[in-house]
Protein backbone atom coordinates (compact mmCIF):
# COMPACT_ATOMS: atom_id res chain seq x y z
CA UNK A 1 0.00 0.00 0.00
CA UNK A 2 2.98 2.31 0.36
CA UNK A 3 4.24 1.26 -2.13
CA UNK A 4 1.05 2.59 -4.31
CA UNK A 5 0.50 6.05 -2.51
CA UNK A 6 4.16 6.89 -3.35
CA UNK A 7 3.80 5.77 -6.60
CA UNK A 8 0.77 7.96 -6.81
CA UNK A 9 2.87 10.98 -5.31
CA UNK A 10 5.62 10.73 -7.89
CA UNK A 11 3.38 10.34 -10.71
CA UNK A 12 1.15 13.99 -9.59
CA UNK A 13 4.61 15.44 -8.75
CA UNK A 14 5.56 14.60 -12.22
CA UNK A 15 2.60 15.72 -13.80
CA UNK A 16 2.50 19.41 -11.83
CA UNK A 17 6.56 20.20 -12.82
CA UNK A 18 5.55 19.27 -16.84
CA UNK A 19 2.77 21.08 -16.23
CA UNK A 20 4.88 24.31 -14.78
CA UNK A 21 7.85 23.65 -17.41
CA UNK A 22 5.86 23.65 -20.10
CA UNK A 23 4.04 27.23 -19.45
CA UNK A 24 4.97 29.71 -22.11
CA UNK A 25 6.37 31.75 -19.82
CA UNK A 26 8.94 29.60 -18.70
CA UNK A 27 10.27 28.65 -22.55
CA UNK A 28 13.98 29.86 -22.75
CA UNK A 29 14.23 32.33 -25.63
CA UNK A 30 15.79 30.47 -28.66
CA UNK A 31 19.32 30.76 -29.45
CA UNK A 32 18.90 32.33 -32.98
CA UNK A 33 17.33 35.32 -31.60
CA UNK A 34 20.01 35.71 -29.04
CA UNK A 35 22.24 37.50 -31.73
CA UNK A 36 20.09 38.42 -33.60
CA UNK A 37 19.95 42.35 -32.12
CA UNK A 38 23.56 42.83 -32.72
CA UNK A 39 22.89 42.31 -36.87
CA UNK A 40 21.82 44.88 -38.82
CA UNK A 41 18.04 45.34 -40.12
CA UNK A 42 19.34 45.80 -43.86
CA UNK A 43 22.95 46.82 -45.05
CA UNK A 44 23.55 48.12 -48.56
CA UNK A 45 27.43 47.56 -50.34
CA UNK A 46 28.54 50.11 -52.65
CA UNK A 47 26.46 52.65 -52.71
CA UNK A 48 25.35 56.53 -53.87
CA UNK A 49 22.48 58.08 -52.27
CA UNK A 50 21.36 61.42 -54.11
CA UNK A 51 19.35 64.21 -52.20
CA UNK A 52 17.79 66.76 -54.46
CA UNK A 53 16.42 70.12 -54.46
CA UNK A 54 13.41 71.90 -55.02
CA UNK A 55 13.81 72.07 -58.57
CA UNK A 56 15.12 67.92 -58.93
CA UNK A 57 18.44 69.31 -59.05
CA UNK A 58 21.03 66.85 -57.60
CA UNK A 59 22.13 68.58 -53.97
CA UNK A 60 24.38 65.96 -51.95
CA UNK A 61 25.72 62.50 -53.19
CA UNK A 62 26.86 60.16 -50.66
CA UNK A 63 29.03 57.63 -51.56
CA UNK A 64 29.35 54.77 -48.87
CA UNK A 65 31.75 51.38 -49.62
CA UNK A 66 28.75 49.99 -46.57
CA UNK A 67 25.63 50.72 -45.09
CA UNK A 68 24.34 49.35 -41.96
CA UNK A 69 20.70 49.82 -40.21
CA UNK A 70 21.73 50.63 -36.46
CA UNK A 71 19.70 48.27 -34.24
CA UNK A 72 16.61 47.94 -36.38
CA UNK A 73 16.18 51.45 -35.83
CA UNK A 74 15.69 54.69 -38.06
CA UNK A 75 19.28 55.85 -38.02
CA UNK A 76 21.75 54.40 -40.31
CA UNK A 77 25.95 54.02 -40.29
CA UNK A 78 28.20 54.81 -43.33
CA UNK A 79 31.61 53.32 -43.72
CA UNK A 80 34.29 54.86 -45.82
CA UNK A 81 32.39 57.77 -47.15
CA UNK A 82 32.02 60.82 -49.32
CA UNK A 83 29.92 63.70 -49.43
CA UNK A 84 29.37 66.13 -52.58
CA UNK A 85 27.56 69.08 -52.29
CA UNK A 86 26.76 71.20 -54.76
CA UNK A 87 25.70 74.72 -53.87
CA UNK A 88 23.13 76.60 -55.55
CA UNK A 89 26.16 78.88 -57.05
CA UNK A 90 27.99 76.69 -58.51
CA UNK A 91 31.00 76.20 -55.86
CA UNK A 92 31.34 72.28 -54.89
CA UNK A 93 32.43 70.96 -51.59
CA UNK A 94 33.87 67.42 -51.19
CA UNK A 95 33.74 65.52 -47.41
CA UNK A 96 35.32 62.37 -47.03
CA UNK A 97 35.43 59.97 -43.53
CA UNK A 98 35.98 56.98 -42.26
CA UNK A 99 32.17 56.25 -40.79
CA UNK A 100 28.97 58.52 -40.92
CA UNK A 101 25.96 58.38 -38.73
CA UNK A 102 22.83 59.96 -40.39
CA UNK A 103 19.78 60.45 -37.81
CA UNK A 104 15.95 59.74 -38.21
CA UNK A 105 15.31 61.88 -41.26
CA UNK A 106 18.25 62.13 -43.06
CA UNK A 107 19.00 65.99 -41.83
CA UNK A 108 22.00 65.86 -39.61
CA UNK A 109 24.91 63.54 -40.57
CA UNK A 110 27.42 63.22 -37.64
CA UNK A 111 31.21 62.29 -39.58
CA UNK A 112 34.16 60.91 -37.78
CA UNK A 113 37.71 59.08 -38.31
CA UNK A 114 39.87 61.56 -40.21
CA UNK A 115 37.39 63.96 -42.06
CA UNK A 116 38.76 65.84 -44.59
CA UNK A 117 36.32 68.76 -46.62
CA UNK A 118 37.60 70.54 -49.67
CA UNK A 119 36.25 73.05 -51.29
CA UNK A 120 36.34 73.16 -55.26
CA UNK A 121 36.05 75.85 -57.30
CA UNK A 122 37.25 76.26 -61.34
CA UNK A 123 37.80 80.46 -60.45
CA UNK A 124 40.58 80.00 -57.52
CA UNK A 125 43.77 78.10 -58.30
CA UNK A 126 44.09 75.38 -55.61
CA UNK A 127 41.30 74.14 -52.81
CA UNK A 128 41.30 74.94 -49.56
CA UNK A 129 41.55 71.71 -47.18
CA UNK A 130 39.87 71.49 -43.89
CA UNK A 131 40.64 68.43 -41.70
CA UNK A 132 39.58 67.46 -38.43
CA UNK A 133 38.49 64.49 -36.67
CA UNK A 134 34.69 64.88 -36.28
CA UNK A 135 32.08 66.94 -38.53
CA UNK A 136 28.52 67.51 -38.23
CA UNK A 137 26.94 68.45 -41.06
CA UNK A 138 23.38 69.49 -41.65
CA UNK A 139 22.14 68.81 -45.16
CA UNK A 140 19.53 71.44 -45.37
CA UNK A 141 21.32 74.11 -44.03
CA UNK A 142 24.52 72.74 -45.29
CA UNK A 143 26.36 73.67 -42.55
CA UNK A 144 29.63 72.41 -41.75
CA UNK A 145 30.35 72.31 -37.50
CA UNK A 146 32.60 70.94 -35.10
CA UNK A 147 34.13 71.37 -31.68
CA UNK A 148 36.95 69.59 -32.59
CA UNK A 149 40.53 70.82 -33.27
CA UNK A 150 41.00 71.89 -37.12
CA UNK A 151 43.61 72.07 -39.83
CA UNK A 152 43.05 74.27 -42.96
CA UNK A 153 45.35 73.96 -45.82
CA UNK A 154 45.47 76.05 -48.98
CA UNK A 155 48.80 75.65 -50.63
CA UNK A 156 51.32 76.16 -48.43
CA UNK A 157 49.71 78.24 -45.78
CA UNK A 158 47.77 76.64 -43.10
CA UNK A 159 45.76 77.38 -39.83
CA UNK A 160 44.92 75.68 -37.38
CA UNK A 161 42.06 76.15 -34.67
CA UNK A 162 39.53 74.24 -31.85
CA UNK A 163 36.39 74.89 -33.39
CA UNK A 164 34.77 75.42 -37.11
CA UNK A 165 31.42 76.43 -38.40
CA UNK A 166 31.63 76.39 -42.20
CA UNK A 167 28.39 77.34 -44.06
CA UNK A 168 29.39 75.88 -47.77
CA UNK A 169 26.08 77.58 -49.28
CA UNK A 170 27.83 81.58 -48.62
CA UNK A 171 30.82 80.17 -49.15
CA UNK A 172 32.08 81.32 -45.75
CA UNK A 173 34.05 79.76 -42.51
CA UNK A 174 34.06 80.84 -39.13
CA UNK A 175 37.14 79.71 -36.61
CA UNK A 176 36.01 79.48 -33.22
CA UNK A 177 39.37 79.46 -30.64
CA UNK A 178 43.04 79.08 -30.39
CA UNK A 179 43.12 80.06 -33.81
CA UNK A 180 47.10 79.39 -35.02
CA UNK A 181 48.22 80.70 -38.62
CA UNK A 182 51.17 80.03 -40.80
CA UNK A 183 51.81 82.05 -44.13
CA UNK A 184 54.74 81.25 -46.11
CA UNK A 185 56.02 82.97 -49.07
Amino acid sequence: MLFRIFTLIAVIALGVSTWILSSPNRRPAAAGGAGQGNLPGFYLKNTVLTDYDAAGVPRVRIHAERIDQIDHGPDVALHTVRFDYQAPNGQSWVMFGNQARVEAGGKIVQVSGDVRLEGQSSEHEGTAVVRTDALTYDVPQAIASTGSDVRIEFGAHSLTARGLLANLKERTMRLESKVNGRFQP
